[in-house]
């Protein structure tokens, strides 16, 4: 079935910068899926995406992994991590949660 995963905007605890403000995006993947939202650049703790992906999911017991990481010029840092899974988010009328 499709699955659509809207990424609306976290409250980050962890900062990777010191001097600066964290540029947050989120990569989200499912099996061989991968999916990227745009860089907010500056957003710091409180990045507000706003962004819809349809996953094509095969198995409902599978994993879903969200990485928020912090894009820097020479490489990104990982700012937190969650996985759940597929059948958590698949129901009817769909959910509004915190992950």
């Amino acid at each position: 079935g499709r699955l659509r995963l809207e990424v609306l905007e976290a409250k980050l605890t962890r900062d990777t910068e010191v001097f600066s403000k964290m540029d947050p995006y989120c990569i989200i993947e499912v099996r061989e899926q991968k999916f990227r939202t745009r860089t907010l650049d500056g957003a710091g703790k409180t990045p507000k995406w706003n962004q819809a992906f349809e996953i094509d999911v095969r198995y409902i017991g599978d994993d879903m992994t969200i990485k928020v990481m912090d894009e820097d010029v020479s490489s990104s840092d990982t700012v937190g991590t969650a996985t759940i899974k597929c059948s958590a988010l698949c129901s009817g009328s769909g959910i509004d949660e915190w992950f």
